[in-house]
């Protein structure tokens, strides 16, 4: 038997041992489709034929099916002995066995969930399902629209997925690589471009992280006639100033400069201020992602440093920091129930914990006993 492979997302394509195999017929392909996206699973043969000749009258439709089922057989028996459609009575399918089908290893690789399967998965992505593949039957249309649609959200899922394990992991090139890739299958993904700037600052790559703002605003603007949304400028304005705070050598080495990590908006403004007022040069980040882009592009001299924040939580952060070998102390400061962050936070390699809500003369104490330390 000839290794078959038929590939769905982007054009309709039957391969036999790399070569491209004529399906003459439109409805031909379109019935091959809709079997192999459904392995193994045997269809009526009434369904087929309701769904590839809605218009024609029972009977009438059935008869097509039969014709369109003798060419079919007629131009795929030289690919081997054993029957690729398995009919069964008044059923069928595709022998699974036999034909490898895109959309059911792509869809393997996103369940599985693991690096290497989303890597997997996002490479199989190569377009959407039957791109531009339309046959004027609306029961058939309306099931390759209803699919492509949801196996083009399954793919920004996973591409989203891979780049939240690829940034976990340090694979900052990776990641930046498959959020481009994203981007290139729905550019409108504002969360994504957001992302790609952020790995961008992680990088060092000031330069690019503003022109991707610059891409975003062009694009919302031309397609969707709106502005990006305040998280998205605020984090413009954020690399805008760490760019001229960099070319202008604005940082003050005469302060010591503490970096607060805090996805609480008031806790963050609060302790910033009262750092601030105390003399301290001061830094913050919202979550942990940008907690380690701004550790990677900027002098700090101690983290203050919450546990339950979102994208990459405090412990991760601390194991991330230690593994890059960056040695910058840190004070954990958690409202967490419990011993066990605490315990591990130490273990890690936390110099100190505190538990919230903190009064300000204990945190400034905490501060100013690890800096001098």
């Amino acid at each position: 038997m000839t290794d078959l492979r038929l590939e769905l997302l982007g054009d309709f394509r039957l391969v036999a041992s790399g070569s491209l195999v004529n399906v003459s017929a439109k409805k031909a392909q379109a019935l091959l489709a809709y079997l192999a996206v459904k392995p193994s699973q045997l269809v009526s043969r009434d369904k087929i034929a309701s769904l590839l000749w809605g218009s024609f009258a029972p009977e009438q439709a059935r008869q097509s099916l039969r014709q369109l089922l003798s060419t079919l057989r007629r131009e795929l028996k030289p690919l081997g002995d054993d029957p690729i459609l398995v009919e069964e009575n008044d059923f069928l399918s595709v022998d699974a066995k036999q034909v490898a089908c895109d959309v059911v290893e792509f869809e393997a690789g996103v369940a599985a969930g693991t690096d290497q399967s989303l890597r997997t998965a996002v490479d199989i992505y190569a377009g959407d399902f039957l791109e531009g593949f339309e046959l004027d039957e609306d029961r058939f249309d309306q099931w390759v629209l209803g699919e492509r649609d949801r196996l083009h959200r399954m793919a920004l899922r996973a591409h989203g997925q891979l780049v939240d394990l690829l940034t976990r992991n340090g694979a900052v090139d990776a990641a930046i690589a498959t959020a481009q890739h994203s981007l290139r299958i729905d550019p409108l993904q504002e969360a994504m471009h957001r992302t790609l700037m952020r790995l961008y600052m992680q990088s060092g790559d000031l330069v690019n992280a503003l022109q991707q703002y610059d891409v975003l605003a062009k694009t919302l603007k031309r397609e969707l006639g709106v502005n990006p949304d305040a998280e998205t400028l605020k984090l413009q304005r954020d690399i805008a100033a760490m760019r001229a705070r960099r070319k202008t050598g604005e940082i003050d080495l005469n302060k010591k400069s503490v970096l607060i990590v805090e996805d609480n908006q008031l806790n963050r403004e609060l302790a910033n201020a009262l750092l601030k007022t105390a003399g301290y040069q001061v830094l913050t980040a919202q979550d942990g992602a940008e907690a380690l882009m701004v550790l990677g592009r900027e002098h700090v001299d101690l983290m203050l440093l919450d546990i339950d924040l979102p994208f990459i939580d405090g412990h991760s952060i601390l194991q991330a920091v230690r593994e890059k070998g960056i040695e910058i102390p840190a004070i954990v400061v958690s409202g967490l129930p419990g011993e066990e962050p605490e315990v591990r936070a130490l273990e890690i390699g936390a110099i100190d914990f505190i538990r919230k809500p903190v009064k300000n003369s204990v945190l400034l104490a905490r501060v100013a006993r690890a800096l001098k330390a």
